[in-house]
């Protein structure tokens, strides 16, 4: 029994190390004239990076020597009008360039007049072309705001109201501003964290629209209402209360929705950093759960990279466009925040075509053919022009959103014989095939989309479809299995059988009905075997292994790097070996008396609910859909807490300790064992660095 336990744990062990998941990326699409990688992200439970075909590649970098004019001293700011027509707003000269919809200066506006004379907009920080025959300036450093038509006559000059919303300490700093079809002019102010500052057609005041609001969680609420039962006057006036965060940039849609971006969040993981407000400043774009951008924090040449969406623009289309100063990037999302691209690149030192040191701003044109994005470091403005492929996709994915589901099936076939990596197209695939009833190709679809809403859906069709067909066989197998259960349990009653011969495996099987009984005799008698507890030990990772790898779709993590054999190794076998390990050290340190080999078993028996908690979840998860899954939930947490409802049983006879004993015990053995896992990741380091400078040594002492 023990060579054989030893056998299986050393095969298991060995399976694990040699289980190594392989993510393939390819750059297909990317070309000679596309320098840059385009790339998507697969949304399973864990997204995946993967590279797709190119969606909009470089069509010119301009310069000021390309345009033929005098060199830009800070790039901004940019608009494009209905026209065509690109303003590029050089904020130190003071000065307004204007191409064509060819990309030709049409004019420069070195300033504005009005009935005084000629007036600066050096440190101007936004601007916006209202149709064809307005300009608008957010003329930061003269807190105000300039209304001008396109030969730069003044034709109203907006500041700060006299309002008693506005507090008597707020400084007015424009910074970014829109108009919507309307007219109505909003705009955003430098420090404020009010919102944006909203104008009716006739420049009337009408207060603050859509401020970002602060999220508290339940230990934040606990704290503010554990201050204010404690906090005197004096402490209360001299704390300091968490404000929102302030947009970076704001863009009015055809339907006079308000998007704003929100820049870089410095507190934890960044969700929601664009935003379509409502005419009540409401988020309608369901986006509070989406990190746009990257997911990951990254460090470049030194240098922490964390997501900064500082910028965005919106087609007619509802097709939203931003940019990450930090990584350089630009992305494409549409209205159900799924990505469609990610291309650019640069990350702060950006010198090919199509990548950037630092966006400034981005704006589209001929309602998104054109992405027209400037870099304040490198005094350039970059033009991207959609690709065949990205005309496409683009067509397909508003098709879909239209619910035109039989008009977009052509086109994302299309798109997947381009781009095997397109989870858009799978997605729009299977609402096609569940609105055409054919449920089983909606499965495929789904599942190549890891869209489980829809497979839920179509898998419930297709579960009640096949019972239907089958009822009787089902029935009858039912029955069938129920007599033979019945007669066996009679007949091993009436000759007596004996089904278990071997004590110890006996024992073992009854631990989780009678486990204050087992562990009793686990101690008096020093009954138990520790072979047995290492089969049940290498068990316990062969069905965590299965339930992560062999559930159903709906109810497992999917993805090529869902499943990560080591970690589910150290998880199960790891917890178990530095538990017993641990206690062991720590009981006895404290008064416990129970035996290393003692608290082996009482781990490892106390195994036996989650392994069969994990093969119910495996074979269940086959037949229920999504909402009916709450079922194996539920099963995992009971079987979780009646293994720790044994350990608790044979800690405390073990050791023979009371309750509260057992508590330190159980801390004081999860302290030890991070402070292990803490001087495991040390050690692992240091032999990492020693062979890294033996490698060095070796080499250079072979070379000289």
């Amino acid at each position: 029994m023990k060579k054989s336990a030893v056998i299986l744990l050393l095969a298991t062990l060995m399976a694990s190390l040699f289980s190594v998941n392989i993510l393939a990326i390819s750059s297909e699409g990317d070309s000679s004239e596309i320098p840059y990688t385009t790339h998507n992200y697969i949304l399973a439970d864990n997204d995946i990076a993967a590279a797709s075909k190119a969606v909009y590649k470089t069509e010119t970098v301009l310069t000021a020597s390309k345009l033929g004019i005098s060199d830009f001293a800070e790039l901004k700011d940019i608009s494009a009008d209905k026209a065509g027509n690109i303003f590029l707003l050089d904020s130190k000269n003071s000065r307004i360039v204007m191409l064509n919809s060819r990309l030709k200066v049409v004019k420069e506006i070195t300033s504005l007049k009005c009935e005084s004379g000629e007036v600066s907009f050096a440190g101007a920080c936004g601007i916006f072309a209202y149709n064809t025959d307005a300009l608008y300036i957010a003329d930061t450093e003269n807190a105000r705001v300039l209304e001008a038509d396109y030969d730069g006559n003044i034709r109203k000059e907006i500041l700060l109201p006299d309002s008693k919303l506005i507090p008597e300490d707020f400084t007015y700093r424009p910074i970014k501003l829109t108009v919507d079809s309307s007219g109505y002019l909003y705009v955003l102010s430098d420090g404020s964290y009010y919102g944006a500052i909203l104008y009716s057609p006739d420049y009337d005041f009408l207060g603050f629209y859509g401020a970002n609001t602060v999220s508290n969680g339940v230990l934040q609420t606990i704290t503010r209402l554990w201050k204010s039962l404690t906090m005197n006057d004096t402490k209360r006036a001299a704390s300091s209360s968490k404000v929102p965060y302030q947009f970076t940039d704001l863009y009015a849609d055809q339907n006079d929705f308000i998007y704003t971006s929100t820049g870089k969040i410095p507190e934890g993981s960044q969700q929601g950093q664009i935003k379509r407000l409502s005419p009540g400043g409401k988020n309608v774009l369901n986006s509070e759960s989406t990190v746009f951008g990257e997911e990951e924090i990254a460090t470049v040449n030194g240098n922490l990279l964390t997501q900064n969406i500082a910028g965005v623009a919106v087609d007619d289309d509802g097709f939203i466009y931003c940019y990450d100063v930090a990584y350089g990037r630009v992305y494409i999302y549409d209205s159900e925040c799924y990505m469609l691209a990610a291309f650019g690149g640069g990350a702060g030192s950006g010198e090919q075509d199509g990548s950037f040191s630092q966006i400034s701003a981005i704006d589209i044109s001929d309602n998104g053919d054109r992405i027209i994005v400037s870099d304040s470091l490198k005094e350039s403005v970059t033009v991207f022009s959609v690709t065949e492929y990205g005309k496409k996709l683009k067509s397909a994915r508003k098709m879909t959103l239209n619910g035109d589901y039989e008009e977009s099936v052509p086109l994302w076939k299309e798109i997947l014989k381009s781009d095997k990596n397109c989870q858009l197209a799978n997605v729009g695939l299977a609402k096609a095939a569940i609105a055409e009833k054919d449920y089983s190709a909606t499965l495929n679809y789904a599942k190549a989309g890891y869209e489980k809403k829809i497979y839920s859906q179509a898998f419930s069709y297709v579960r009640k479809a096949e019972i239907k067909e089958n009822f009787n066989i089902i029935i009858a197998a039912v029955i069938g299995f129920a007599a033979i259960v019945i007669a066996a349990v009679a007949v091993i009653k009436k000759r007596k059988i004996i089904l278990m011969k071997n004590a110890q495996v006996k024992m073992m099987l009854s631990a989780p009905l009678h486990p204050a009984e087992v562990f009793g005799e686990v101690k008096r008698t020093a009954s138990g075997s520790v072979a047995i507890g290492v089969v049940i030990m290498t068990l316990f990772y062969i069905s965590a292994i299965l339930k992560s790898i062999s559930s159903g779709f709906l109810f497992k993590q999917t993805g090529v790097n869902a499943t990560n054999s080591l970690l589910v190794l150290l998880q199960t076998i790891g917890f178990i070996v530095l538990w017993t390990i641990t206690n062991w050290g720590m009981a006895t340190l404290m008064g416990g008396i129970g035996k290393l080999r003692e608290i082996f078993i009482v781990i490892t028996y106390s195994m036996l609910p989650l392994i069969v908690s994990n093969l119910i979840y495996t074979v269940f998860s086959h037949c229920l859909n999504e909402s009916e899954g709450a079922f194996l939930s539920v099963l995992s947490v009971v079987a979780l807490l009646y293994s720790v409802f044994m350990i608790i049983i044979g800690s405390i006879i073990i050791h023979d300790v009371s309750f509260g004993k057992f508590v330190a015990v159980t801390l004081a053995t999860l302290v030890g064992m991070l402070i292990l896992i803490f001087l495991g990741i040390l050690v692992f380091i240091l032999v990492q660095q020693t062979a890294a400078f033996i490698g060095t040594l070796s080499r250079e002492l072979f070379f000289r």
